[in-house]
């Protein structure tokens, strides 16, 4: 039996992540969290609201409405025991404070800091919604574990953290960064790599029945290997973690805590974003439910 959920959901799924993960990393670096003048504290201001926002219109579209009857999305706005309605408040506010917040800082203005702290509130709340929407349908086991929430927040910080590294290194061309970005890279590549081998083992275990087998045995040596295990694995977490564990040695040894963004950590960066795009097309695309046969 084919998903509904395919294309748009993914996009959605990916955008959602990447730009709650970029209002929290240049929060990060404007707290000082970042290290000494990191550059990274504009960037992904300019592009939180703006993917979030496009990525929501792709998942009104997906819930079938969009087009045809689009009036009966009103009812997600009552439906307080929905997940959706959840969304649809998180995902308003945030996008309207992600944008009084880009032109602020766009205008040089100090922004008050309630509404910093609102956004990066919601900026997380949205990163984790984007877990917990795939994590409430009980009807796919390859979905319903705890462990999602976890995974794609460490993965909204990730791909954030390289969207704004990479839109940094143009609006902010000429100013060296001092702040300590590799890091941060090195330790959420780690993390994501661990939770995601701790939900792979999960699936492959039997804990989540033989659809979540089936399922991870599509991602792992089906259908999906080569986009797992070049995309996900060696091109999104390996290569990147290889990049910046020798960044990590080498200013270890030369004491020298500026970074330049060469060509190396540009393809660094567009390799978690690749991975970070893999990773929900395949948790998406692999998933089976439970009327799918073995467990009916």
């Amino acid at each position: 039996m084919e998903m509904h959920w395919h294309w748009l959901i993914v996009i959605y799924l990916f955008l959602g992540g990447l730009g709650a993960g970029a209002y929290l990393v240049s929060f990060a670096a404007e707290k000082g969290w970042l290290g000494k003048n990191s550059n990274l504290s504009r960037a992904g201001y300019y592009i939180s609201a703006p993917v979030v926002a496009f990525g929501t219109v792709l998942l009104v579209f997906d819930l079938g409405q969009g087009l045809h009857k689009p009036w009966l999305l009103v009812r997600l706005l009552y439906n307080f025991g929905s997940v959706m309605t959840w969304g649809v408040y998180i995902l308003s506010a945030f996008i309207l404070i992600g944008f009084i917040k880009a032109f602020l800082v766009f205008m040089k203005k100090k922004a008050p800091t309630a509404l910093n702290w609102a956004g990066a509130i919601l900026a997380l709340a949205t990163g984790t919604y984007t877990g917990l929407l795939l994590w409430a349908v009980e009807a796919i086991p390859f979905w319903s574990t705890g462990i999602m929430p976890a995974l794609f927040v460490v993965s909204a910080l990730s791909t954030g953290l390289s969207a704004t590294a990479l839109l940094a290194s143009v609006v902010e061309k000429g100013k060296a960064s001092q702040g300590r970005e590799g890091e941060a890279h090195l330790l959420l590549i780690a993390v994501e790599l661990m939770i995601a081998i701790t939900f792979f083992t999960i699936m492959l275990t039997g804990v989540k029945g033989p659809m979540g087998i089936q399922s991870a045995m599509m991602a792992v040596s089906g259908s999906y290997a080569l986009l797992f295990w070049g995309v996900f694995i060696v091109l999104g977490l390996i290569f990147p973690l290889v990049v910046y564990i020798l960044q990590f040695l080498q200013k270890r040894k030369s004491k020298i805590h500026s970074n330049t963004h060469s060509y190396v950590h540009i393809f660094s960066d567009v390799s978690v974003l690749l991975g970070g795009f893999a990773l929900r097309a395949i948790i998406v695309l692999a998933a089976l439910p439970l009327w799918n046969g073995l467990q009916l």
